[in-house]
Parts: structure tokens; sequence; C-alpha cells
């Protein structure tokens, strides 16, 4: 007898383990009740072998890297999945801090998001991310003013410099607004002119390409968009998104360069905006080399932690691809607002009756380019955005910036 139920006892413990949820753990957004909070939640309820646990990051990206650089550095298991930053794939990539997720995600998958949101995830030829959601450069336009005047929106550059030349000289306001201080916001706005010239900083293969015609160029134009068609005050070599926001905001320009973000009823559209229901969203405009206008692709994606157990793997790996499936993107439309990385959500009837400008928005991202996919970014950055800051501050020549900061980077490599 006592034989007959040790087998039972046996038995039962084998089945409860065989039937035990796999459970692993998820670096989400900073706050409880967040869309990642939701997703979660929805995941968790919908299946029953697989239980995450939602875990609080820092407000802060900067914290936020440090916090898994630190995890990662040391072998952790934990978090099992965890959503980065769109510059970080090739830098974790590299580390071996990412999974390759390209086994997991098939052509006809990797088709079904915005071709700039992959190639941010890749490196070296492997996925080290989903690209869960994104974010690009645009132009905002005075509508009320070009329509006054009979503009349309510009497409060039040189049709942005006569358009903001008259209209900023007849209303006596700025031409056009941007983000022009030494930090990360001038090297998203130069990398735009530079691919809408049909240059690049540094190609796929790691080549330094910074040195060259189309390149220096676009340094040319933004440092005369300030020093010599004077469109743009000099102080905006001192604006960050927020300074370049509040003057638009303020009716005080007739371009900005920004971010989608702006595009709210906190923001722009809200009932102390001197520019509600008066302005407009177009891709930024083209130069003499290129063939469209560029968005610098922001953004975040999911990562699968490389040092889970193989079971807590497998199941990061699913989560991962339902926290970037098409319910879940759009479910980040109307919790959060955030642009999707999928193409089919921009025609999703839900999606659009949240946000009507996922139609605007959508040729800006289609075109939208990272920022060089290098696993020395931090350092690089660090370089561009001194270098750049140089010659809108009229203090450096472009060919010069262009000589210097080539090999500056080609050093990094070495």
């Amino acid at each position: 007898m006592k034989k007959l139920i040790l087998v039972i006892l046996v038995a039962v413990m084998v089945l409860s383990l065989s039937f035990a949820k796999v459970k692993i753990t998820y670096f989400g957004d900073n706050q409880a009740q967040s869309v990642d909070a939701i997703l979660t939640q929805i995941f968790n309820q919908s299946q029953d072998d697989i239980e995450v646990e939602f875990l609080l990051q820092s407000w802060s990206t900067d914290d936020k890297h440090t916090a898994l650089v630190t995890r990662l550095g040391a072998k952790d298991k934990n978090p099992t999945v965890y959503l980065g930053d769109v510059i970080w794939p090739a830098e974790f990539g590299a580390a071996g801090w990412a999974l390759d997720l390209s086994p997991y995600m098939t052509k006809d998958e990797l088709a079904k998001f915005i071709p700039g949101t992959i190639k941010s995830c890749t490196y070296n030829g492997k996925l080290y991310a989903i690209p869960a959601f994104t974010d690009g450069g645009l132009l905002y336009y005075r509508k009320d003013l070009l329509d006054k005047y009979g503009y349309k929106p510009p497409t060039t550059w040189d049709e942005l410099i006569k358009i903001a030349q008259d209209v900023s000289k007849k209303e006596n306001i700025y031409g056009f607004v941007f983000q022009a201080n030494q930090y990360e916001g001038l090297v998203c706005d130069m990398v735009e002119y530079i691919a809408a010239n049909n240059g690049e900083i540094i190609n796929d293969k790691n080549e330094v390409k910074i040195n060259t015609p189309e390149v220096i160029e676009a340094m040319q134009f933004m440092q005369d968009m300030i020093h010599k068609y004077k469109i743009a005050p000099e102080s905006v070599t001192t604006f960050g998104e927020e300074d370049a926001r509040q003057v638009f905001q303020q009716g005080k320009a007739v371009f900005m360069r920004n971010w989608p973000y702006c595009n709210s009823i906190t923001n722009l559209g809200s009932s102390e905006s001197a520019v509600k229901g008066k302005y407009g969203m177009v891709p930024m405009p083209k130069g003499p080399k290129g063939k469209a206008g560029a968005a610098t692709l922001g953004g975040w994606n999911v990562f699968v932690n490389p040092f889970a157990p193989k079971d807590e793997k497998e199941a990061g790996v699913k989560f991962a691809k339902f926290l970037t499936s098409e319910v879940a993107q759009v479910l980040r439309v109307i919790v959060a607002g955030n642009s999707p990385t999928r193409i089919d959500v921009y025609t999703n009837a839900a999606a659009l009756k949240a946000n009507g400008d996922l139609t605007t928005y959508y040729p800006i991202m289609i075109n939208a380019v990272p920022r060089p996919v290098t696993p020395y970014y931090a350092e690089i950055t660090q370089i561009l955005q001194k270098g750049f800051h140089s010659v809108v501050t009229n203090k450096s020549k472009p060919a010069d910036a262009a000589k210097q900061m080539e090999a500056e980077i080609k050093k990094v490599y070495q």
C-alpha cells in the first residue's frame, strides 16, 4: 500500500511538473499601468503555458541602459525579455547580450515591418531584436500661412529656403526652428539631411563614409540655413525638441522639425496653443542628390536574454512576438499613441479611429533611416555631436569637420 501511495505521489509530481507554467520576466515601461503592463496581463490571460512577471524600468533611457548592461554583463538570466532603445541592437548583439532572433522570424514575418525598423535591429546579418514601436522626424508647417501666400509644403531644400524666407519676412517671425544643440537631437536632425541627399555616415559594411560630397553638402545646408539664408535664428544652436516646440507653438515660426509627440492635445493641439488647427505635417524635404526626404528612426525594440535557460528563452521568444504583433501594436496606438512598426497597422480600422494621423505618418515612417548601426555608437555619437555642432555654430567648415570626424571614427574601429 505504501509503495502504491508513493508511486501515485511521484506520478502526481511528474504530472504537475509537466503542466507547470514557464515563468519569465519582462523589463517593460516605467509605469505599473503602462501599455506594456496591460499587454503583459493580456498575454498571461490568453494562454496557460507561460507566466510573465512585469518589472518596472526607470524613466531614464541612460538608467535603463546601465541596469541592463550590469545584469547582462553578469550573465543574469533576468530579465528574460526587455524593451530597448532603437540604437542598442548592434551594441548588445556584439557583446552577446541579445539572442539572435533570425531563426525565429521568417522572411514573410520580417516583410510585415517597416524596412528601416528591421535594419535598426540587424547587425552582421543577425536580428537581435523585434521592432515594437517607432518614431521619425517630420516637418511641421503653418498651413494657414502657406495658404495665405499661395504656397504648398516644400519637398526640396530650395523650396524650404524660398518659402521660409518669404513668409517669415512678411509675418516677422522665424522661418525654421529645429534641434541644433550639442546633443543626440542634433545627430538625428543631421542624419535626415544626409540621408535625404543620398549620403550615409557608416555603411552596412562598417565603412566610414562621412567624408563624402553628399554628407559635406548636407552639413553645408544646415550651416547655411542659420548663417547664410538666415531662416533659422542663431539661438537654434542651443535648441532641443522642447525649445523648438515652444517657439512653433507660440506662433513664432513658419516651419519646425520635430517628432510626432508634438502633434497632441497637450502640445500643439492644446487650447493654449497659438497654432491649434493651423498646422500640418509632411516628410522632410529632399536634397539635390536625394530621391526623397528622410526621417531619422526612433523608437523601441523587444530583445530576448541569451542567458535565460532554454525553456525560458523559448517562452521569451513567444512573448516577444506577441509584444510586436498586430494586436499589440494596435493597442499601443490606442493606449499610448505609439507609431507602429508593422505596416498593416497603418490601415487597421481601430488604429485609424484612435489616431487618424497614421495616414500622415506612414509615408514618413516608411522612409525612416536608422542612425549608424554599430556596437560603438555610444562613442561615435559623441564625435558626431561635437563635429556637427562646430559646423552649425559656424566654427568649422563642413569639409574640415568631415575630415576630422572621419579620422576620429576610424580610430574607434581600430
